[in-house]
């Protein structure tokens, strides 16, 4: 903001404090599994961690950068053909049919919920020509997202060498699928219909059974134990959890719920900034005492800890309105700060419209057509009396 007409703003700096209590120094609660992590999504900050940067089997959570790759590879309405798959040992399958014709959606649901290998098998083959080259694709993924501590050698996720990851890259991976909305929307489903009929059901259990949990994808070999990359939604926040080698599936599922509740019970969202709401008054060229009141040009929810504070102030807001303006005219903007930085910037904009300010030439014509008008009144008068002078006169000689 600048000069001194800066200060026609409302509120140079508005520091919000948080209702709710400072749950940020409860005790970390307790959970068994090995390696783990939860973390905050919108923040990307780590709320709890154990062992989350080992390089550890991870079993299906693998089919995490093999939905990545499809759904950057594919339209869902593409249909592609199923691949003959054979299945190893206890591997789970959908139960798709060799040669059938389905859509990369469908397939995808078919890999996600009941963790079909199957599905995977047939997404490389299809999207990629071969298995090698589409493992190729999810290194190279892994590469450009820079998840270090992450590295495939099957698209499935079996107890082969070299195919591991971490919690924490578990979970980063997961913060960016959850931006896609068919993603979001099949993890989150307990059960799915595909277009042959087939209906897949969810392994993650918690899915349909807890309102707020939100996905996302288990996994189980012998090497990697039990895993599950789990998210939770609750008051504008999502958080990520990753427990990895859990001895069963109930320690696996009781684990998650411990750490997606403490995540939930720290964090919120919260309205930094509504729509229509008058945040600055900024000065009227040629107009002494005028002001133009400036608002939000859209609503805004941040997500922040409970209990910590949060600044919404004017920034860059014009000196001067000058008109004409219609209203919705960008004049400046909102900045939101959280812990020390700016998060989010929002619209200022003119509530209402802005005439154009008279000039010294429409003055000067103003004054000319007055004085003309006078003018024409006076002559008009002048003749009259004239007029009323002679037929007097008139009168007077008859």
């Amino acid at each position: 903001m600048r000069g001194g007409r800066a200060r026609a703003l409302i509120g140079a700096a508005v520091v919000l404090a948080l209702a709710g209590w400072a749950e940020s120094a409860a005790a970390a609660p307790s959970f068994r599994a090995p390696a783990a992590v939860v973390l905050e999504r919108d923040l990307g900050v780590r709320i709890l961690s154990r062992r989350a940067d080992a390089e550890v089997p991870v079993a299906s959570t693998t089919k995490l950068m093999t939905a990545y790759v499809a759904l950057r590879r594919a339209r869902l309405d593409r249909v592609i053909t199923v691949a003959p798959y054979t299945a190893t040992g206890a591997e789970t399958v959908a139960g798709l049919h060799a040669g059938e014709r389905l859509s990369v959606g469908d397939v995808l649901k078919a890999m996600l919920l009941p963790s079909g290998g199957d599905a995977a098998h047939t997404l490389a083959v299809d999207l990629a020509g071969s298995t090698g080259r589409f493992v190729g694709a999810m290194n190279a993924a892994a590469a450009r997202l820079h998840l270090d501590g992450t590295h495939f050698t099957t698209e499935v996720g079996l107890d082969t060498p070299g195919n591991h990851s971490t919690a924490s890259d578990l979970a980063r991976l997961t913060a960016i699928l959850l931006g896609d909305p068919f993603f979001a929307r099949t993890v989150a489903r307990p059960r799915a219909q595909l277009a042959n009929g087939l209906v897949v059901v969810n392994r993650n259990r918690l899915v349909g059974t807890l309102s707020f949990v939100v996905g996302v994808k288990t996994g189980h070999t012998r090497a990697a134990g039990y895993c599950l990359v789990g998210a939770a939604r609750r008051d504008g926040a999502t958080v990520i959890s990753v427990v990895l080698g859990d001895p069963s599936e109930a320690t696996r599922d009781a684990d998650t719920l411990t750490l997606l509740r403490y995540g939930l019970s720290l964090f919120h969202g919260v309205t930094a900034v509504r729509r229509g709401h008058v945040y600055a008054r900024v000065a009227v060229d040629g107009r002494p005492g005028e002001r133009v009141a400036l608002v939000a040009a859209r609503s805004l929810a941040v997500v922040v800890r409970r209990g910590a504070p949060f600044s919404v102030y004017p920034t860059n807001v014009a000196e001067l309105a000058r008109g004409p303006l219609p209203s919705g005219s960008r004049l400046g903007e909102l900045a939101v700060k959280r812990d020390g930085r700016v998060v989010a910037r929002v619209d200022l904009v003119t509530r209402s419209p802005l005439a154009a300010p008279a000039t010294a030439a429409s003055a000067g014509r103003r004054i000319v057509l007055a004085g003309g008008l006078v003018g024409g009144v006076l002559v008009l008068v002048g003749c009259s009396l004239s007029l009323m002078r002679k037929r007097r006169a008139g009168r007077g000689e008859r």
